[in-house]
């Protein structure tokens, strides 16, 4: 009677353990195994496929390397975890894109060279613009920010305003570190899944008939 029912009880260990395994295990993207690709630049860009996804004008420096040579500024506040940092080149937008739709959670955000420095970040789905929420990044302290963008395939970051902090640099730049997101699976692997399991019910209430 114990085998008979263990089947049963397998399958519905699936079907209500399925809304937290439907989606795959956060991802957090501290950038520190990307290394320069040539000898005596501070700054690199971020490779496309990096952690799965497409990055544009999204570079990576190592923060405490530039801070030995030009002093402290925003890189090095905005480190979370040693070395590396992101940050978008120029001041000018950067993108981040996927194939595999994900939900953006969280990251830490800081100014390269300017305090109260506002970072606009949009969440898209195809061409929509799901969400936008403008954070306001401190020079010199790497603060969380939550955001919760779920089911986007882009994110679009725009950076502006503020007011100097380290001299004369007045770039728009804003220090990114450890990302926290996930991927979502897609939608024909929980059908299978769902539809496995499903069977496997059926099967078992065939063989107690």
């Amino acid at each position: 009677m114990k085998n008979r029912l263990f089947p049963l009880r397998l399958a519905f260990f699936f079907l209500v353990s399925l809304p937290t395994i439907s989606g795959r295990a956060q991802t957090v993207i501290t950038f520190d195994d990307l290394t320069q690709t040539s000898t005596g630049l501070l700054s690199t860009n971020i490779p496309n496929g990096y952690e799965g996804l497409t990055w544009s004008n999204m570079f990576v420096v190592n923060a405490l390397r530039g801070a030995a040579i030009n002093g402290t500024n925003g890189y090095y506040y905005g480190m979370v975890s040693p070395s590396n940092v992101a940050f978008n080149a120029g001041g000018s937008p950067a993108e981040i894109d996927s194939a595999t739709n994900f939900n953006f959670l969280s990251a830490y955000f800081t100014g390269a060279w300017k305090s109260n420095l506002d970072v606009e970040v949009q969440g898209y789905s195809g061409t929509n613009l799901v969400y936008d929420e403008t954070k306001v990044a401190s020079a010199t302290n790497a603060t969380l920010f939550t955001f919760d963008y779920l089911d986007i395939d882009r994110l679009y970051f725009n950076s502006y305003g503020g007011e100097e902090a380290f001299g004369p640099n007045d770039g728009n730049n804003f220090v990114m570190d450890n990302i926290t997101f996930q991927f979502i699976p897609e939608p024909s692997s929980l059908l299978l899944t769902t539809a496995g399991v499903l069977a496997l019910v059926a099967f078992v209430k065939r063989k107690r008939v």
